[in-house]
């Protein structure tokens, strides 16, 4: 495993450049951490504070890779070395997932140190090592001249020998010393992880837990861990000199033996290795996708409305907002969806929409409720999804400004008007339904907005100009019929106080504000999800 200490931190990096995770360095000197963006402020060096950010973001991108494999938004491409290979590495491709628009999102979430070491957990291979070295009075001629050393020399060359080491069945219930110290390694990554680990191994932590003690007891001291900054480089050094030991005087070794063996080795001694062509790779490409699924998380988590689901009562506040639309079908735990199947009851989406391509079977899933707005027929009530609509009629027509009731503009035919539906992020609506909020969430460092602001808005980038035409689009659609309160753009920000939601940043593009989110507090809501 990696000293946390010693990796080099990556805050900034080129516009373009939308990877998260552990990587090789440009200088080809070690690898490097390159953090989510907004995270300037983050501590160098510090190895609790880096160890304790890579296990939330291994538990991120495992959520969002499980999350996504079934889910419409995503199409999986699955490479065929990908599917022969025990580990991600850059030349496999990753598990890539791409958008209706053919964005990809390629993901490298496989850790070898920590994926062994979950995976190899089996209750059957524990208990079938059965059989171990012991004394015996049993007498293997064909095994003497390893015992010369041994032997008692009597007279006219007699040579007489007790005891031989020989294999044995030998029936235990306890464990030995290599199942001991394969439960410390697995019991610490269990704590990291916050026990977000696989159903098996969580079963049977206590036994986990009693196993790893052991080992502690006869090896280490109380204050030695694996994952602790003072006795990191210690603990690894006495773990390494143990399973040799073990190794050394293991006569008798199986395949489970060997299985549990080579989990602790990689875990020991698979330091990522900047050297080879192929080192591994570990995180995301288009951490983009993972912002806006945390983002929506919390936000339906925050919802007045998600908050109270297994209440009779609802008591309705005007500081209470609920989700009225949003571009998302994320998974919720607990969550009953009756218009989808039982193997996709918990995600949200219950609305089906044609999809971005041109393809006539490409349906994709949105959630979005009934707005306040009556049909014209008295009917029913459009869809939020309806109310987001832009219509352009190239029709002839007559507007009086002074007489507008005289104005033949609003009585043209609108059946061969063009329309587009566009899709913010998320639309948030008061309680009392006076007020709403367009939020989008931005993958981007908040001075790709300052840099821009301070440009002609033509000679800005492409992507800012796209931007914001985008989301006052969506803010001209639903302010034909309802108050606009807020429109906001929402990028990630390291912020180590969780009791702050958002940070003003002060900047208003076109009435755009740009909000900073705490990315613990809201990555704290996504992980909740897991447990």
């Amino acid at each position: 495993m990696f000293n946390f200490a010693k990796i080099t931190l990556v805050k900034q990096r080129e516009a373009k450049d939308n990877f998260v995770g552990i990587r090789k360095s440009a200088s080809d000197k070690g690898f490097e951490f390159c953090l989510p963006n907004g995270f300037d402020d983050f501590p160098d060096g510090d190895f609790d504070q880096i160890k304790d950010l890579f296990f939330r973001m291994y538990r991120t991108f495992n959520k969002f890779e499980r999350d996504n494999r079934n889910s419409d938004r995503f199409n999986l491409n699955k490479p065929e070395y990908q599917e022969q290979q025990d580990q991600t590495t850059l030349s496999s491709g990753g598990v890539t997932f791409k958008t209706d628009e053919g964005e990809s999102c390629v993901i490298y979430s496989k850790i070898k140190m920590i994926e062994k070491i979950l995976s190899a957990y089996d209750d059957l291979s524990l208990h079938s090592i059965q059989r171990k070295i012991s004394r015996s009075d049993k007498i293997d001629y064909s095994q003497i001249y390893k015992y010369l050393d041994r032997a008692i020399y009597l007279e006219d060359d007699i040579i007489h020998i007790e005891t031989m080491d020989l294999p044995r069945p030998l029936l235990r219930y306890e464990s030995t010393d290599l199942i001991d110290l394969y439960c410390l390694i697995l019991d610490e990554i269990m704590q990291q992880l916050e026990e977000d680990a696989p159903d098996n191994v969580k079963s049977r932590s206590q036994d986990i837990k009693f196993f790893a003690q052991r080992f502690k007891e006869n090896y280490l001291t109380s204050n030695q861990s694996i994952f602790d900054k003072n006795t990191y480089e210690e603990t690894i050094n006495i773990l390494k000199e143990t399973l040799d030991h073990i190794d050394n005087f293991t006569y008798y070794k199986d395949a489970d033996y060997w299985q549990l063996y080579e989990a602790i080795e990689t875990f020991l001694y698979g330091e990522l290795n900047p050297q080879q062509q192929e080192g591994e790779y570990w995180g995301i490409k288009g951490f983009s996708f993972v912002w806006e699924d945390m983002c929506h998380t919390y936000f339906f988590r925050q919802s007045q409305y998600f908050r109270h689901t297994q209440e009779r009562s609802i008591t309705y506040s005007p500081n209470d907002w609920n989700v009225c639309y949003a571009d998302t079908d994320i998974s919720l735990k607990g969550y009953q969806n009756p218009k989808r199947t039982i193997e996709e009851k918990n995600r949200v989406g219950n609305y089906s929409t044609p999809g971005r391509n041109t393809r006539k079977d490409d349906r994709t899933w949105i959630y979005c409720t009934k707005s306040d707005k009556p049909y014209p027929d008295d009917s029913g009530y459009f869809w939020w999804s309806e109310l987001l609509c832009i219509e352009f009629n190239s029709g002839f027509g007559t507007f009086l400004y002074n007489y507008p009731e005289k104005s033949d503009f609003f009585n043209r035919n609108q059946k061969n008007a063009l329309r587009r539906f566009p899709r913010p992020d998320l639309v948030l609506q008061s309680s009392d339904r006076k007020k709403l909020r367009i939020i989008d969430f931005k993958d981007v460092p908040i001075k790709f907005f300052e840099r821009n602001q301070q440009k002609p808005f033509e000679e800005t980038e492409e992507k800012y100009r796209i931007d914001v035409i985008k989301q006052l689009t969506y803010e001209l659609a639903l302010q034909q019929n309802h108050l606009v309160w807020q429109n906001w753009f929402l990028i990630p920000c390291y912020i180590t106080n969780l009791s702050i939601e958002f940070l003003d940043s002060k900047l208003d593009i076109k009435g755009i504000q740009v909000r900073q989110a705490n990315f613990a507090k809201i990555q704290t809501v996504y992980l909740g999800e897991n447990l």
